[in-house]
């Protein structure tokens, strides 16, 4: 009789680099510093938010076996974070649109001068964000997020694609049924590739194959105003995607903490958003 040792490997913990989303612009600047529980004035509420962000990234767990990525606003990039993030090892996105029109769509802005700010700061990609408010826009904003992403990726720049879908949208998951629909029809006809930045779905792997697509270097879910724990729960139902997280990341910050209670609250912050992620 033989004894026959059946070795068994220990489950391992999926652990996961996301894109800290760090690109609040001048209109929503004065949300994150009211979270922040710091005083400020319309002159000051850039530096302000400046100084929260480098708290950020000077912070210990900030790094680079976390965090692959950083979405910068260009305020935040003139004030040097680039190379700073560099030094850990984290690539730096621009955010080059100049925000949305009341139906969801782009504004017009100068893409080119964003395109060459982008590569002279030596940032890895770009980012755009639409919103996606019904059903029959679908179309219109995929389309003209596609338009401009072939503009970057011919630079040499992975523009990440941001057809955000409100988390408070009474017609969510009919929308992200339309949203998954074009954005594989947009693929075909694109020769490039590109980071997807969504909502997470109400249905669960609705994105799968996009996921899978070859076109598409990663899918990653914004938070969109969930709480860390919802955003993180809402991540881990599905497969192979990891977070873009802006408010999950900084929730309970406060500029009156410690050294010790910042690094203490965003390391925790960073640990569930990087577990939940696979």
């Amino acid at each position: 009789m033989y004894l026959v040792l059946i070795m068994v490997a220990p489950k391992v913990v999926s652990m996961s680099r996301f894109i800290a989303a760090m690109d609040h612009s001048g209109g929503s600047t004065g949300g994150v510093l009211e979270r922040y529980e710091q005083e400020y004035t319309e002159d000051t509420k850039m530096e302000k938010v400046h100084a929260m962000r480098l708290r950020m990234v000077n912070s210990p767990d900030f790094n680079d076996k976390n965090i692959w990525g950083a979405i910068l606003y260009s305020d935040t990039v003139e004030r040097g974070m680039v190379p700073l993030l560099k030094a850990k090892g984290i690539e730096a996105f621009l955010k080059v649109d100049s925000g949305c029109r009341p139906d969801g769509t782009l504004k017009e802005f100068e893409l080119a001068p964003m395109i060459g700010y982008a590569v002279r700061e030596g940032c890895y990609g770009t980012k755009m964000r639409s919103i996606v408010k019904h059903s029959d826009t679908v179309k219109l904003v995929v389309n003209q997020q596609f338009s401009k992403a072939k503009r970057i990726f011919d630079a040499g720049l992975m523009p990440i694609v941001e057809p955000e879908v409100p988390i408070d949208s009474s017609k969510k998951e009919v929308i992200e049924r339309h949203l998954v629909s074009y954005l594989k029809t947009a693929l075909q006809d694109y020769d490039g590739k590109c980071i997807l930045k969504l909502t997470p779905p109400e249905e669960t792997n609705l994105y799968s194959d996009l996921v899978n697509h070859p076109k598409v270097e990663k899918v990653v879910f914004l938070s969109g105003g969930y709480s860390t724990n919802e955003a993180c729960n809402r991540l881990g139902l599905n497969d192979n995607v990891t977070a873009s997280f802006s408010r999950a990341l900084s929730e309970g910050l406060t500029h009156g903490q410690t050294m010790f209670e910042f690094n203490a609250k965003i390391s925790s912050n960073i640990k569930m958003i990087s577990n939940a992620g696979s």
